[in-house]
Formats: structure tokens, sequence, C-alpha cells
């Protein structure tokens, strides 16, 4: 990690940077973090990196042990699939809403981001196919203009960023990931809300249980 130099929030700097060194894997799950070391990585005070810290809490990324200090949360089977529950619910309704409202500027919004996602799978770059997968995802909950649903679903990016690349993991290619999605674009095209649900909740359901079972057959990844 580098210095921060006085940015507008620092807080919210120090945030950025523990979040990227989290989703990039350097600082593994279960890690313990000392806030007087990493202020002094940074070359901050302790104030921003404790308020810092409430932040990644806040967004399911740390966990504070009692008597023990602040930890990179760890995952266990049960969490995944309360996660991906979640999920589940919140893209089946918006799906439902968005297939209902049926708005031209919404679906080639959506096309373009199906797009993205091929070209990203094309290309073999993962990072730039776990972007456009949750881009995909959160475009589609986001165009359902339920903000309240919106909200829920942003809460968990952080977390649902740790997962993707671990679901794309499981697949046999990045192109049959992405060939999961034109299914569900195509529910939404048509117009068809109940079926637009069905499809998003079985995709999410599915990448639930593969990513829930690989944790628990592969305990050490987390």
């Amino acid at each position: 990690m580098r210095p921060i130099e006085a940015p507008p929030s620092l807080a919210q700097s120090v945030a950025d940077q523990i979040r990227e060194e989290i989703l990039s894997g350097r600082l593994p799950s279960g890690q313990r973090l000392v806030e007087a070391k990493i202020a002094g990585t940074l070359d901050v005070s302790r104030g921003p990196v404790r308020e810092a810290f409430k932040l990644l809490c806040a967004e399911g990324l740390l966990e504070e042990e009692p008597r023990r200090g602040m930890y990179v949360v760890s995952l266990t089977p049960d969490d995944i699939r309360e996660i991906y529950d979640l999920r589940s619910a919140i893209e089946g309704r918006a799906a439902q809403l968005l297939a209902a409202s049926h708005r031209d500027a919404d679906l080639r919004e959506m096309r373009k981001r199906l797009e993205q996602l091929d070209a990203a799978a094309d290309k073999g770059d993962i990072r730039a196919f776990s972007r456009a997968d949750l881009e995909f995802h959160d475009s589609m909950v986001r165009l359902s203009r339920n903000r309240r649903i919106h909200s829920v679903f942003t809460r968990h990016v952080p977390l649902l960023k740790t997962l993707i690349p671990l679901d794309e993991h499981l697949y046999s290619s990045m192109g049959d990931s992405a060939a999961e999605h034109l299914p569900l674009l195509e529910a939404i095209e048509a117009g068809d809300p109940d079926l637009a649900s069905a499809r998003f909740m079985a995709h999410v359901d599915l990448a639930r249980d593969r990513v829930a079972e690989y944790i628990e057959t592969h305990p050490d990844i987390w």
C-alpha cells in the first residue's frame, strides 16, 4: 500500500486502499489488521484508519472481535448461502420490475452490458470479466427503478466482488459463464416478468450452490 497525501476524505481513501488489498487477496481472510501499523504504512494518523475500519465493517469486509481486534471477514458456507439468497431475492424482484417496465433505453443498456461481458470473455481478461459481470447485474437492479432494492444490492457489492471471481473460477471457461447471461437478458427483452424473475433467481441459486460447495471442500481458501 502507498502513502496517501491529503485527499478530500482521508478516511474514505484509507478505506479504499484497505478494500483494494482485501479484494485483491493481498489481505487474506482472517488477517488481523493493526490500526497503528496501517496508519504508519499509509502515513496517516490513526483517526482516519479507525473511521475506515468502521466503513469496512459496515460493508461486511471487516469484523471486530472483542478483546482481539479487527480482522478481515471469514466467510463460512452458510454465510455464502445467506448472501446469495439475499441476492436471489433482490435480483428476482428487480428483474420482474424491469421486464414489466420494458423501456427501450433500459433494454439497450442491458444489451450493452452483455456485449461488454462477452468482449471480456473473448479477451480472457478475468478482472474485466468479473467487473462486467457485476455491472450487468448492478445495472439490472438499478434499472428496476426501485431505489431501496438497489441500495440493499449496493451495500453488499464489496462482498459480491470477493465472490464473483470465485464463482467464475468454477466454470470451465469465461465463455460458458457469459453464455449463461444471454437467457437472462432475453427474458427481460421478451417483457415476461415471471420468466425474467425465475431465470435470474435460478442463475443466482446455481452460483450459490457452486460457491458454497467449493468452499466446503476447500476450507483453506478463506
